[in-house]
């Protein structure tokens, strides 16, 4: 308990003096520093429970399915040539950036695949775990540099230099709404997660909430409350404080060389996925800020709390980030396979 409180009170301090300061995000970057950083200056980790940070994320799940409706659904249906074709390049230049590292670091090529492609902290820790020949630590050091890389970059670039939606909801311009229209959407909510956790989705205590909350609405009509803004930050709070407390900053130091390939790479990465999201604007009616943030390297939390923020199309930029996490989830693992055996033989015939 001391633990939490500590934590609580670190994240809520650096949160409240990063929305002085007007970083971008404050009440998730803030706690994702002041976790680190007290962490790798104290050398002592600080415990968040995940089941906190579930329950933040089924919050934020329901504000980012709300704005689902018929429409929005005809949309994802017309933009999936375009989203796998987004995903595509993606995966390619993380595996062009995972090769370099490889050749520059030394570090075996299963580990930087894992490491530099977009798929999700622990989505790729897990992946790590299960492939033969991967340096678990080196993969974790790898897609937590790019993870915040991404986080504390995408939002200030979408908030500052691309931002042309309109900004969530404040808690002074939430309709009255009934305690019966917030109890069945509690229930729909919590429903949601646990159902995509029985179905092992990824994601599934944010996604699952997204999708049921969506259907839900399209079934039934029932209108659903606004989350006023003052939940969405403690929910940002909760989230930020987990990702700051599985970070070990400490460990980059144990590979000499890493940080230059890794810090490039996420740059080219980025700057794809700028020429990628000018490409849907043009090819779509989409702004600029939803199709950042769609093609954007980040998970799908941050992503989806930045469209929260800015008052992009959450629909579409959930689709666009789900398209992808599938993707690498499902198909990644046999593209590794395919080419480290494309290696194995390259490397046979030369002998």
């Amino acid at each position: 308990m001391n633990q939490i409180l500590k934590a609580l009170c670190l994240s809520v301090t650096v949160g409240a003096l990063f929305a002085l300061i007007n970083v971008p995000l404050p009440w998730t970057l803030g706690p994702i520093a002041a976790i680190s950083l007290y962490s790798l200056k104290t050398g002592k980790r600080i415990y968040w429970p995940i089941t906190i940070r579930d329950a933040a994320l089924i919050v934020l799940g329901y504000a980012m399915g709300r704005p689902f409706t018929v429409e929005t659904g005809y949309k994802i249906l017309e933009h999936l040539p375009l989203m796998l074709i987004a995903t595509l390049i993606t995966v390619f230049v993380g595996i062009l950036v995972g090769y370099i590292t490889h050749r520059k670091t030394g570090i075996s090529l299963e580990t930087c695949l894992l490491g530099c492609v977009p798929g999700g902290l622990s989505q790729m820790v897990v992946l790590a775990e299960e492939m033969e020949n991967t340096d678990q630590t080196a993969v974790t050091i790898m897609q937590t540099v790019r993870m915040l890389s991404v986080v504390f970059s995408v939002p200030f670039l979408t908030m500052h230099v691309l931002h042309d939606g309109n900004p969530i909801a404040t808690a002074a311009s939430v309709p009255m709404v009934s305690s019966n229209e917030i109890l069945i959407y509690s229930c729909v909510a919590v429903a949601g997660a646990f159902f995509a956790k029985f179905l092992r989705l990824p994601t599934a205590f944010l996604l699952g909430p997204i999708l049921i909350t969506g259907a839900f609405i399209l079934a039934t009509g029932i209108p659903a409350p606004i989350v006023p803004s003052y939940i969405i930050s403690t929910a940002q709070v909760c989230v930020g404080t987990y990702i700051g407390s599985s970070i070990n900053l400490a460990k980059i130091k144990m590979y000499h060389g890493l940080m230059p390939c890794l810090f490039v790479g996420v740059a080219g990465v980025l700057l794809v996925s700028l020429f990628t999201g000018y490409m849907v604007v043009k090819l779509t009616s989409v702004s600029f800020a939803t199709a950042f943030l769609s093609t954007a390297p980040g998970g799908l939390a941050e992503m989806g709390i930045t469209a929260l923020i800015v008052g992009a199309d959450i629909s579409t930029m959930t689709a666009y980030q789900l398209v992808r996490l599938l993707f690498i989830m499902l198909l990644f693992p046999i593209i590794v396979k395919l080419i480290i055996k494309f290696r194995d033989r390259n490397l046979l015939s030369n002998h």
